[in-house]
């Protein structure tokens, strides 16, 4: 399982738990939701992505899904930036990618993040 989860309030920036046999985790997620970083903790090993998706959750109500491009390809000891629409981002795969859907992850009082494979499966 590749997968982690994130939990964030409005008091802490982000908290991660890391799976046990996981490489890939969610790095950091900007208070104000501008943006997602997701890194591949393994140095040399590349995790193929695609298809995963990154849900966030917001004061239990609002819900935002991104799903990484089916060809997806997280480098071994790399991160990705993924940008709200409007949020300073560059497009510039592998290392920034922008949500179009969205201006914000979102803020609130209450956010969980969760990373999901392509199977469904979270940390």
């Amino acid at each position: 399982m590749h997968v982690l989860k994130s939990d964030t309030s409005s008091r802490t920036p982000y908290t991660k738990y890391r799976s046990i046999n996981g490489n890939v985790s969610i790095q950091d997620a900007s208070k104000d939701g501008k943006y997602i970083v997701i890194e591949n903790i393994h140095r040399s090993r590349e995790e193929p992505i695609g298809g995963w998706k990154l849900k966030r959750k917001i004061d239990g109500k609002r819900e935002i899904v991104y799903t990484f491009p089916a060809d997806f390809v997280l480098k071994g000891g790399k991160s990705v930036k993924i940008w709200a629409h409007g949020q300073g981002g560059v497009h510039s795969p592998p290392e920034s990618l922008i949500f179009e859907d969205v201006e914000s992850f979102g803020v609130g009082s209450s956010v969980q993040t969760v990373l999901y494979n392509k199977n469904g499966d979270c940390g």
